[in-house]
């Protein structure tokens, strides 16, 4: 195993569940690989993580998140990271293996260490992400977001985030008109539909079946004065009706090959769909093909590491 849990005995972990700590993880491992691990990790945490990449990319990255004590599920989320870390390893044999260290936090020292974490970022040369707790005095040609993650995924952090807004960026001046009808597939904390509207977008709909995600997107919409311009719910995607202009859908890459028929039929022609949270390779072909099979076209790609995000234009 290339973990080391010897810091979490049973006995001791019941102790810490008692006493309302927190199990601070530390994951080194290559450069290259250290988005994806903080990818996992915020899925399995539910919480906003940490990458420190060095400078000199044969040095390792360092992947910091925490799971509370009191997390039912904590012995099965600290398996579920192992074996991860374990296949990530057997994928890559010529990497420096992945290792994990453990430490127990108070409460109060983790709310602290986890928005020291989180600073103002330039998530696009144009975007800056800022959390609600800190200042940042924007330039001529920036325009901020306040963003908190709460409990939801997409702080920007993630290639996959980034890749979508630099689509959008770069796509939405080319239009005759900004999209009026913007619809954001699996909101997390409701950043892409924030930038569609910062990038001239009319109004946008947020959906999320996670409920923690809908009233943080709902809580970050409201900070950045757009509440009359977007909407969070946890509407499932067959009762909407549309049509939009614009969809945008950061999952995964099964669930968009579930979800080709019912995006397709909800956007309008001359539409524009944009899709992440795909790996580069293999499942940006299939998602090509599986979408043009639905009548879209004029596939654009961009990519990051191994991640990639597609633009397609419905004919």
């Amino acid at each position: 195993m290339l973990h080391n849990y010897s810091t979490l005995g049973k006995s001791q972990l019941y102790i810490d569940m008692l006493e309302k700590t927190w199990h601070k993880l530390t994951i080194r491992t290559s450069s290259g690989h250290s988005e994806t691990v903080a990818s996992r990790l915020t899925d399995l945490t539910g919480l906003g993580t940490e990458i420190i990449d060095p400078t000199d990319s044969r040095e390792p990255s360092l992947v910091t998140g925490y799971l509370a004590s009191d997390d039912p599920d904590l012995p099965a989320k600290m398996l579920a990271i192992g074996e991860f870390l374990d296949l990530l390893s057997g994928e890559n044999p010529d990497s420096p293996l992945p290792t994990m260290a453990c430490e127990t936090i108070p409460e109060e020292d983790w709310d602290r260490k986890w928005r020291e974490g989180l600073k103002p970022f330039h998530l696009t040369s144009h975007i800056v992400i800022k959390p609600s707790w800190e200042t940042y005095r924007a330039g001529s040609d920036e325009m901020v977001i306040e963003m908190d993650p709460g409990q939801a995924f997409g702080t920007g952090l993630h290639a996959s985030t980034r890749l979508v807004v630099e689509l959008l960026e770069e796509t939405i001046p080319t239009l005759p008109a900004p999209p009026p009808r913007v619809l954001d597939v699996g909101t997390g904390t409701g950043i892409l539909a924030i930038c569609a509207i910062l990038f001239g977008c009319g109004n946008a709909t947020g959906i999320d079946i996670d409920p923690a995600a809908v009233e943080a997107a709902g809580c970050n919409i409201a900070a950045n004065h757009l509440s009359d311009r977007i909407t969070a719910t946890a509407n499932d995607l067959n009762e909407l009706t549309g049509p939009y202009d614009l969809i945008m859908a950061n999952i995964i890459h099964n669930t968009l090959v579930e979800m080709a028929p019912r995006l397709s039929a909800l956007l309008v022609p001359g539409g524009r769909l944009i899709m992440a949270g795909i790996l580069r390779g293999g499942q940006t072909e299939n998602i090509i093909n599986r979408y043009v099979a639905q009548g879209l076209t004029s596939p654009t790609v961009r990519e990051s590491g191994e991640w990639a995000a597609i633009c397609l234009r419905k004919a």
